[in-house]
Formats: structure tokens, sequence, C-alpha cells
């Protein structure tokens, strides 16, 4: 089961559960230097119903009163959201947060502004926005790996933003062959749980891009990474060979599902972006 563990630990360690998760995050940046990062979260309403049974298994989340009643299970906690303001960097605060109810499930819309981008690092793994009930540690060995994009921001006309993404380490471990059993139930059970979730991650300038050598531009805005998984599990080699490599991070992930069809990996180091 190795491969399994370790490739939703890089991707979504926090998620034991059904899938059917949606994670999009969007930095603003403003030719100053300052702006906003907007995050929105929607998990399905059966992924929602298990989290509140795991929640009523453990008794209720947090310290019982008396006149107070334990806390349940909930999708967007305005708490936490505040809380993580201070994880992305100096300067980082917690503007607002907008509850999401709708066909597609439940969830939330959170807004952060920052003063200073070059101050601003922010975790393209998508475990850290995981709604989860507080206090149910998801085990032993789903530490996650921080994976922060930083930036450098010079003002001008046009200013010039630079955006380093995180680098795979060199190894050299040995892929253990797993049973060809093992192997299938492993890859069902990847299936269920990464069906329909999709994460997503781009800046937008305010302005108009002169130049940029991303990959993915639409307008003033690039695309730094688009991963929705029914693309993979619509490519079963593809899906098969990701299962084999046993990627540890979102990192080694990203790289190999560069080239399915319908997905967006940016592959550049350094993602240079002249806008005014």
């Amino acid at each position: 089961m190795k491969p399994l563990r370790a490739l939703l630990t890089a991707l979504l360690f926090t998620l034991g559960l059904t899938g059917c998760l949606q994670i999009e995050k969007v930095v603003k940046l403003k030719p100053d230097g300052s702006g906003t990062i907007e995050e929105t979260v929607v998990m399905s309403k059966a992924t929602i119903a298990q989290m509140e049974q795991m929640a009523a298994g453990f008794g209720g989340l947090g310290e019982k009163k008396a006149d107070k009643p334990a806390k349940g299970f909930e999708v967007m906690d305005e708490k936490k959201l505040k809380a993580a303001a201070a994880g992305m960097g100096e300067g980082v605060t917690f503007v607002s947060a907008k509850k999401i109810d709708n066909e597609n499930g439940s969830g939330f819309t959170a807004v952060y502004a920052f003063t200073d981008i070059s101050k601003v690092k922010l975790d393209q793994n998508p475990g850290e926005s995981m709604p989860t009930p507080g206090g149910v540690n998801a085990g032993p060995g789903t530490e996650k790996k921080k994976e922060p994009v930083t930036f450098k921001f010079t003002k001008g006309s046009p200013a010039e933003l630079v955006l380093k993404m995180p680098q795979l380490e060199a190894k050299n471990e040995p892929k253990p062959e797993q049973p060809a059993a093992m192997e299938e139930m492993a890859i069902g059970m990847m299936k269920q749980m990464m069906k329909d979730m999709k994460v997503k991650m781009s800046v937008e300038v305010a302005g108009t891009i002169k130049e940029t050598n991303a990959e993915y531009r639409d307008g003033s805005r690039v695309t730094l990474m688009e991963m929705d998984f029914n693309k993979l599990l619509a490519a079963p080699e593809k899906f098969k060979k990701l299962a084999k490599e046993n990627p540890k991070t979102l990192q080694e992930s990203k790289a190999l599902m560069k080239g399915i069809d319908g997905m967006k990996v940016e592959a550049a180091p350094e993602v240079r972006i002249k806008f005014q």
C-alpha cells in the first residue's frame, strides 16, 4: 500500500474519505506590490456528511462546557482561516470569508490581503486548505511537507514579478515492487478518492502583461497549476505510472502529470511576469 499512502500524502493527506473536493487559489497583484489572495474550497455534500459522522464519533470537537455543547464539524472555520494568514508571510491579513452552498457542494471563499508580495509564501500543497474535524489526527506518516511558492517584486513601468517554484530533490530511492493484487486494490482506492477532485492556482495582475515565460496565460492571468483528477483517471497508463513512481511531494506528482490532456502544470523553476 506504499504507493497509495505516499501519493495521497503528497496531494491531500487530510482527505481520508471520498474525494469530491475543489480548491482554487488566486493571487491578485497591484502595480505597487500589494494585493489579495482569494482561496475557494468546495466539498461535496457526501464528504461533509462523512466528516460530520466522524466528528460525532469522537464525541464532538473541542472542550465541552456545562452551558455549551461541543463544537461539530464546520466547512468554514473562520478562526482557522484567520490563523492561516500568519503562515502566508509577513504583512498578510485576513479580510473576509463567505460561505458557499450550491449543487456542487458547500464551502467558502476566503480573502486575504498583503502589503508586499515579496514577503508572501504561498503553499501550493492543497492539504493546507482542507477542512478537517478539529482534534482528529490524520495519523502517523501523514505530515505534509511545505512546498511554498515565493515571490520577488520590482516596481516600475513595467513592474516585474518573479515566482520561484518549489524544486524537486534528487533522489535515487528504489521503488519497491508491490504484489499485483495489492497494487490493483490501491489503484481502486485512489480512483474513488480522487474522483471529481480539482486543484487550481493562478496569479492575476492589475494591468496588461507585456512579457512572460509562463506556459499558460489567459489575458492578465497566469495559471501555475490546474489539475482535474478526472482527466488523470481518464488516462489509465499515466495513472498507473503515477501510482508506481511513488511520488512523495506535490511537485513530484506534478512532474508525472505533465502532458496529460486538460491538465496544466507550470514546469519552469522561475516564472517571470512583466506588466503595467
